[in-house]
């Protein structure tokens, strides 16, 4: 009862496999495929093979061979028919029959040349006294330091379309300035002038100067060339003077004054400033001549980033931070009674103790900790026990910083004290350091200012 279902499934199932297989092979058995792809094996032309051929022969030497065109009545000629080889003798034969004879080629020289060309238009108008530079002139031998001061002139002034006659008379005194203030001899000054890189910082402190000219820049300008001319190469002062050449005809004077201030209270102090008195004169020598014009806007500190003579930080600092680092025994703290002084030592000389800056106490005529053992030595002070005793009273009054108190301080000093404190604190002065090139144009500016003279060599 069960079966018979299963068995007409099954053959259902085998009489359509035997339907499918007639449909795709056929009949007879042979697929559809079967001639398609004897036909395409047919139509395909089997290609023989070539024999293979040299790559490269030797060739006669005394042989060329010159392929000829082909015609088209010469389709099926062979490759010897198609070139023919000539004797190099033969070919030389041709090319001189193919020249001429004698007369053929004719050579004209330059005064034939130039009657054929038009004639040459003056420019109109006024010649100026200086004409355009010809070809350099090489020099043979030593020249003498005239004409070599002339040739300066000349080329500075040719190099731009227009001068005035006070550029000329600028160019003309700071080219003769600059030479003989090389402090070498005759000799030396001619051959060290004929170097390219002395004449590249020659030109620069011309240019500096016709920029700005004043006793002040000619100054700077004459030391900084001085240093190039008579330095080496390798030496990293020869290196800084000529960098600085290069950045200063980029520059203003107020950027030079803020450079000078930079180097004063940054990198540099006085020993002397030990009480009000001798801050009002370091303020009037030091201070005064750099405060009257400065740059007060953020492209001036801006500039002197970009040509690195300075750094802007990201801290600031203020004045009085700067007053209470460079002389903390003077600003930070507020000094000692009388009667503690006396306790050390009864006899103080008149001038080894000063009145502080702030009310009545008094302290030692000394700047910071690092001069306190001198001042002792000075002093016949030589118990350990005394001069330790002395330092704790000195560092017992510390003082914090107030802006205004010390603005009032300083203005006791000095007004131009004062000034200083708001120009800092209101400008980029407060962010600004200075590299090493702006400490060598700030050196230069100080020693033309104010005649100080600052070592560098601890940077250098």
């Amino acid at each position: 009862m069960f079966i018979v279902p299963y068995m007409v499934v099954a053959a259902v199932a085998i009489l359509f496999f035997i339907v499918c297989r007639l449909i795709v092979y056929g009949v007879g058995g042979k697929s559809r495929h079967a001639g398609v792809k004897a036909e395409v094996t047919a139509e395909i032309p089997v290609r023989p093979r070539r024999k293979k051929v040299p790559v490269r022969q030797a060739v006669p030497e005394t042989t060329a061979e010159f392929p000829l065109r082909k015609k088209s009545a010469g389709a099926g000629k062979s490759a010897g028919e198609t070139t023919q080889i000539l004797p190099v003798k033969e070919i030389i034969k041709k090319a001189d029959a193919a020249m001429g004879a004698d007369g053929a080629t004719r050579v004209f020289d330059r005064g034939e040349l130039e009657k054929t060309l038009p004639p040459a238009k003056m420019p109109s108008g006024k010649v100026s006294a200086f004409t355009a530079e010809k070809a350099p002139e090489i020099l043979e031998g030593t020249p003498t330091l005239q004409s070599l001061e002339e040739r300066f002139v000349r080329h500075f002034l040719n190099r731009y379309g227009a001068v005035s006659s006070v550029v000329e008379q600028d160019t003309r005194m700071v080219t003769g300035h600059l030479i003989r203030n090389m402090d070498m001899d005759p000799e030396d000054m001619a051959d060290s002038l004929t170097h390219i890189m002395v004449q590249e910082a020659l030109q620069n402190a011309q240019r500096t100067y016709v920029l700005m000219p004043n006793d002040t820049v000619l100054s700077m300008v004459t030391d900084a060339f001085a240093d190039v001319a008579r330095g080496r190469r390798s030496e990293t002062r020869t290196t800084l003077a000529y960098d600085a050449l290069k950045a200063m005809p980029r520059m203003e004077e107020t950027q030079f004054n803020a450079l000078s201030l930079l180097l004063l209270f940054h990198y540099s102090r006085n020993t002397d400033n030990v009480d009000m008195e001798a801050f009002r004169k370091y303020t009037r020598k030091y201070i005064t001549p750099f405060l009257k014009e400065l740059p007060d806007e953020y492209s001036g500190y801006q500039q002197m980033e970009y040509i690195r003579c300075v750094s802007l930080e990201n801290r600031e600092i203020s004045f009085g931070r700067v007053l209470h680092d460079s002389y903390p025994l003077i600003f930070a703290y507020r000094g000692a009674m009388k009667s503690e002084l006396s306790s050390v030592k009864s006899d103080w000389p008149e001038d080894a103790l000063v009145p502080s800056l702030y009310n009545s106490y008094y302290k030692p005529a000394v700047v910071d900790d690092s001069l306190f053992a001198d001042f002792c030595a000075d002093m016949g002070i030589t118990k350990e026990e005394d001069k330790t005793y002395l330092l704790k009273v000195l560092h017992s009054r510390p003082v914090d910083y107030d802006r205004k108190e010390l603005s009032y301080i300083l203005e006791k000093i000095s007004p131009d004290l004062a000034s200083m404190q708001e120009v800092w604190d209101t400008s980029l002065l407060r962010r600004s350091s200075l590299t090493l090139m702006g400490m060598y144009i700030a050196r230069a500016c100080i020693k033309a200012t104010i005649g100080e003279e600052f070592d560098l060599s601890h940077w250098m």
